[in-house]
């Protein structure tokens, strides 16, 4: 780590000295201010692009607003510059929140349509307004500052260090943006939206902020280049700069931040290199960048990665090396048999949530047909049904995926039918879902830290640490914690997907079929930390096909078909009643039909068998 300290520290210092060692002519020294200048650019748009997933191909615009903010108060206003470039930063950061609000409604390739127009707006607002901004003549005579004048005989050279540190300073705020949680937030939106929103995340505050930062970044990238340049037009922020920028985290690997840097240097200084090829030095650019994305798909970042890595938050080390899964000790024989449930809750336990007809249909067709019924604190509540019966369309309404089209849910005696997602989290309610979603791009520790909720005094990375490191080591993959999410094994993933809900202390747990893709011991075990859960005090509400399972771990079972409620009670109520026997196998007669003569099935088997 200390070697790769000292070269960067060597990279960053023979950089800063290059001009007054001699070492490049003036042209040069104008080409690496506009790499710094580009490079501050294109870590805004990594911010929403790679890291939050959010395609913007309006950077150019962005940088024009504050390239033209800065100009104009400087030219009409007579303003400083130093007063003059942070109002321009503000003006974009409503700009990135409007971008935000718009994100809200759209996504994915219809959001980078809307943010490709942004740059024939702003194109045809600068032209139009010539009165204001000088039309096509553009604005001239743009103020330089005179503070930097010490360092050398003409501007370029005067502005270089300010802007190599200005470029420094907003890597290393994205850099500790990455690391901290509402770098994981993004990332996590990025990776699976629903997943983060079912894990207490606001997705659409975390999109406007990343929205926010986007351009408050490319605004101080435009007001940095009108500074070193003293005019601008609106040729000099085409559609065109705007491909350019994203080409520049494309070749720097989406969310890299080190690699993004290494992206602007390479889409700046290249060309520039190949000019000598004159008609052709294009040509060979676009070669030489196809070859940088064959050779490394996933950019540039994995040597600028590797470089910077010294400078990432350092998450702990596990106590094991990767492989094989480890259960907790005094579970490591296997066991045959799920071990017996306690004592479940009296009929005068309090009632944690309550469903009061709610009905939820697509089309004409009634996924749910007013349901009713309530959730015993402390008790574990199986929901089973057939394929279609409307079993994970009911969880998804009482998590805020789904919004009920009629009828109430009601948590400790408040109505939650209408909040969101990462409301309802945040009010004691963890969802895990039928299909694994971890956010694969995250190590196993930073999927867990995210769900940790921080307590009112304040966020903590060194207390979300310890806490989710405490609940991997509770589920006996602790020594995971450094593997990448998406490197792991379908066993492992459910554990860590129940390390990351048992992390913020629910007082409620829907599951929708937790066993799916569970063998052997992993099942038993399932059931044994679902039996612990509760006797820490959470209350469990799962949705699963193991009849078997369901009959052996939970207090009170409740049977949906075709959308409606048929049947609620105890395992044993449950396994005698007709109407459940009918729902999974049919007319009786035909399931005995297919027995042996004279041999006839118990009610409660023939349900377990269905299974």
């Amino acid at each position: 780590m200390l070697p790769r300290k000292l070269l960067l520290a060597a990279v960053v210092l023979g950089f800063a000295v290059l001009p007054w060692a001699g070492g490049i002519n003036s042209y040069w020294v104008h080409i690496l201010n506009l790499t710094w200048i580009a490079a501050i650019a294109a870590l805004g748009l990594n911010i929403a692009t790679g890291m939050t997933g959010q395609i913007v191909l309006g950077q150019a615009a962005l940088m024009g607003v504050g390239a033209y903010a800065t100009g104009l108060a400087i030219v009409r206003w007579a303003m400083p510059w130093w007063i003059a470039l942070p109002g321009a930063m503000v003006l974009a950061a409503l700009v990135g929140v409007a971008m935000g609000l718009l994100a809200m409604r759209i996504k994915g390739h219809y959001l980078a349509i809307v943010t490709l127009a942004l740059n024939e707006i702003f194109r045809q607002v600068v032209l139009n307004e010539d009165q204001v901004t000088g039309g096509p003549m553009g604005l001239r005579d743009v103020t330089p500052p005179t503070l930097f004048s010490p360092l050398g005989a003409d501007l370029d050279l005067q502005l270089y260090l300010p802007l190599l540190l200005a470029m420094i300073a907003v890597y290393a705020i994205a850099l500790r943006l990455y690391g901290r949680r509402l770098g994981r937030q993004m990332r996590a939106v990025r990776d699976d939206e629903l997943a983060a929103e079912s894990m207490g995340v606001n997705s659409r505050g975390t999109k406007i902020r990343s929205f926010v930062l986007c351009s408050v970044f490319g605004a101080l990238a435009g007001g940095l280049y009108v500074l070193v340049n003293g005019f601008i037009s609106p040729n000099n922020f085409p559609i065109a700069e705007s491909i350019r920028l994203l080409l520049m985290t494309v070749i720097g690997g989406l969310g890299s931040i080190g690699g993004t840097v290494l992206g602007a240097a390479v889409v700046t200084i290249l060309p520039e290199a190949l000019r000598e090829l004159q008609a052709y030095y294009m040509a060979a650019f676009g070669i030489g960048v196809v070859v940088v994305l064959l050779v490394a798909p996933r950019g540039l970042g994995v040597l600028g990665d590797w470089l910077l890595a010294p400078w990432l938050p350092l998450i702990e080390q596990g106590r094991q090396p990767g492989g094989v899964l480890a259960l907790p000790k005094d579970d490591a024989a296997p066991r045959a048999s799920i071990a017996p449930r306690p004592r479940a809750p009296g009929a005068d336990a309090k009632l944690l949530m309550q469903v009061r007809g709610i009905a939820k249909h697509f089309g004409g067709v009634y996924a749910l047909d007013k349901i009713d019924f309530d959730v015993r604190e402390g008790e574990i509540l199986g929901v089973i049904g057939p394929n279609g019966s409307g079993k994970s369309t009911f969880i998804n309404t009482c998590s805020g995926i789904v919004r009920a089209d009629a009828g109430t849910v009601l948590l400790d005696g408040e109505d939650i039918t209408r909040l969101a997602p990462w409301d309802i989290h945040a009010r004691g309610v963890a969802r895990i879902f039928q299909n694994v979603r971890l956010w694969d791009s995250m190590t196993v520790l930073e999927n867990v830290m995210l769900a940790w909720r921080a307590p009112a005094s304040g966020d903590s990375e060194d207390a979300a640490r310890s806490a989710a490191q405490e609940a991997l080591d509770a589920m006996g993959i602790g020594f995971l914690a450094t593997r990448r999410a998406g490197d792991l094994s379908f066993g492992q993933s459910r554990l860590v997907e129940l390390a990351r809900a048992m992390v913020t202390r629910p007082r409620l747990l829907l599951l929708d079929e937790p066993a799916a893709g569970l063998r052997g011991g992993l099942v038993m075990e399932l059931a044994d930390i679902l039996q612990k859960l509760r006797a820490q005090g959470t209350t469990v509400l799962v949705v699963e096909h193991r009849i078997k399972l369901v009959m052996a771990m939970c207090d009170r079972v409740v049977v949906l078909n075709l959308g409606e409620k048929i049947a609620e009670g105890t395992p044993a109520e449950i396994q005698a009643d007709p109407a459940v026997i009918e729902a999974y196998l049919g007319e009786r007669a035909g399931y005995d039909a297919a027995l042996p003569a004279g041999e006839t099935a118990p009610a409660a088997e023939a349900l377990a068998r269905s299974a």
